[in-house]
């Protein structure tokens, strides 16, 4: 049993090495990709020498390691939020949790290195209660978001990725609870760090795809400027009928208007109509597709002069937002100012 879990943990760590490099070399623009370099990192101690007495680690790399492994559950949040949410951005509560778990590490900091008796119990507690928090919200963002995800293949991973995520917590919660956090049988360390590489190995597998023509030594074809997509004439009617009703009859302005309602109104399947405004117009949430339409509604109300004394919520409200904590969020992401600020240099003309 100790020759698999070692094996499982140097194979699992040579892939987390592999998905770092790919991911620096090939993708560092992309949200999720950086975040998924930070899980990457952290989880190289946790799969590769974390509980073990068999697999000997330089004690100043193990510092570093553990300095990493101790916030991958951080990571895990930050990498699932990124992952489902084209908006997310780190903001104070994602750094200020971020911060308080890591303090909160530090007071077991050395005796988790030296594999030693934790002398602050109640700071892995607390550290248990905050992870569990993570996890459910992990879990009700993947799943809450699903009914309006308009990209169709993120919208069937997301109930696998929820559960998936809660079963390797609940497993690792369970082990380190009923063995101590030192104590792991070979056989539950085994089984864990086996789960841990076939789930390692399946996002190399489903991130990186072999090209043959590199085998062929073939000249890549040339890349060709995107185009827009081509409707059929189902689905030119279908736009039309949507345009009218979200852009005629302004349906954007009720703040509680569904993909499933708008389905209803265009009396078409909702399959249909979350293809057909992610293929037409590029959005990948509905969310999205709508406060785009909202957005321009508040940015002509707050810079018209006539509207100078109206408030900023009732613009907001009027806008079709549901509150104004949604609304300020969603024009300082499209702004990258606050409404307030807008409206000064729109009415100043600057």
């Amino acid at each position: 049993m100790i020759f698999f879990d070692t094996y499982f943990r140097v194979a699992a760590a040579t892939l987390l090495l592999i998905q770092i490099i790919l991911i620096i070399r090939d993708a560092w623009d992309v949200r999720p990709a950086r975040f998924g370099a930070l899980l990457c990192i952290g989880l190289l101690d946790v799969v590769g020498s974390d509980n073990s007495t068999h697999i000997d680690v330089p004690l100043a790399l193990q510092y570093v390691l553990s300095a990493f492994s101790m916030t991958t559950a951080i990571f895990i949040w930050w990498f699932s939020l990124s992952l489902f949410n084209d908006e997310f951005r780190l903001r104070r509560l994602e750094w200020s949790v971020a911060a308080v778990w890591f303090i909160l590490g530090l007071f077991n900091y050395n005796a988790f290195v030296q594999q030693e008796p934790l002398p602050h119990f109640w700071a892995a507690l607390s550290r248990t209660g905050i992870a569990v928090v993570l996890v459910a919200h992990i879990v009700y963002t993947a799943l809450a978001g699903r009914r309006s995800d308009l990209v169709e293949s993120r919208r069937r991973v997301r109930t696998l990725f929820a559960f998936s995520i809660a079963a390797l917590f609940l497993t690792d919660l369970i082990t380190e609870y009923a063995f101590g956090f030192h104590a792991e049988p070979i056989w539950a360390s085994m089984l864990k760090h086996g789960a841990y590489f076939f789930v390692i190995l399946w996002s190399v597998l489903w991130l990186n795809k072999l090209d043959k023509r590199v085998l062929m030594f073939d000249k890549p074809a040339p890349a060709t400027a995107p185009t827009a997509p081509a409707l059929s004439p189902k689905e030119k009617l279908l736009h039309e009928k949507l345009i009218g009703i979200v852009e005629g009859d302004k349906a954007y302005l009720e703040p509680e208007l569904s993909i499933a309602a708008l389905s209803a109104r265009m009396e078409a399947p909702e399959h249909q109509v979350r293809a057909l405004i992610n293929k037409a117009m590029g959005y990948r949430n509905f969310r999205s597709f709508l406060n785009g339409y909202r957005m321009s509604e508040a940015k002509a109300a707050l810079s018209d002069p006539q509207k100078a004394a109206l408030p900023i919520l009732t613009i907001a409200m009027d806008s079709g937002f549901a509150s104004l904590s949604s609304f300020n969020r969603a024009f300082r992401d499209a702004e990258n100012e606050t409404p307030t600020a807008f409206r000064q240099r729109a009415l100043s003309g600057t």
